[in-house]
């Protein structure tokens, strides 16, 4: 088979990567800013006996998984005072019961763990799967590159 692919120099040539065979390659586009997630205007607001319940939706679309990875990392460093708010799955943030008189408080909080959320996953989460996502360009390259040559040799050899 060596010598079908011209004496072992499509290997040679493959693990050492010294030529470019598909011509030039394209540069990288630039990545785009993954968009900040923010809370949106509380609704089904209820207050019962100096309690207040009520839910914050997620401004624009719904996040992403990955950011709610990083959301619920944020979580771990919740205030222990307050109560922690729940995520209501395509809805938002639904807070309380909580005392009227720490609504601002929980508010901050709140915002706040959305802040920490939006900086973990730029920080973090995001250019992992930028790396993930470029090494999979890389490997579809690559593969379309060798299928190029090989198809290349063998219609050279075979005609």
């Amino acid at each position: 088979m060596t010598a079908l692919l011209g004496g072992g120099l499509l290997s040679e040539r493959i693990r050492h990567g010294h030529e470019a065979f598909a011509g030039d390659v394209l540069p990288p586009e630039p990545a785009e800013a993954p968009p900040e997630v923010s809370l949106g205007p509380a609704t089904q607001i209820e207050i019962e006996n100096g309690e207040v319940r009520f839910l914050v939706p997620f401004s624009g679309q719904w996040p992403s998984e990955y950011w709610l990875r990083a959301f619920r990392q944020a979580q771990l460093v919740w205030p222990s005072q307050l109560i922690e708010p729940r995520l209501d799955e395509g809805r938002g943030l639904q807070l309380g019961p909580l005392p009227a008189a720490e609504l601002e408080q929980h508010v901050r909080a709140a915002k706040e763990q959305v802040a920490t959320a939006n900086r973990i996953y730029v920080d973090e989460i995001e250019p992992e799967l930028r790396r993930q996502r470029e090494e999979a360009i890389r490997r579809e390259d690559e593969e379309h590159r060798l299928q190029s040559e090989v198809e290349s040799k063998l219609k050279q050899l075979l005609g």
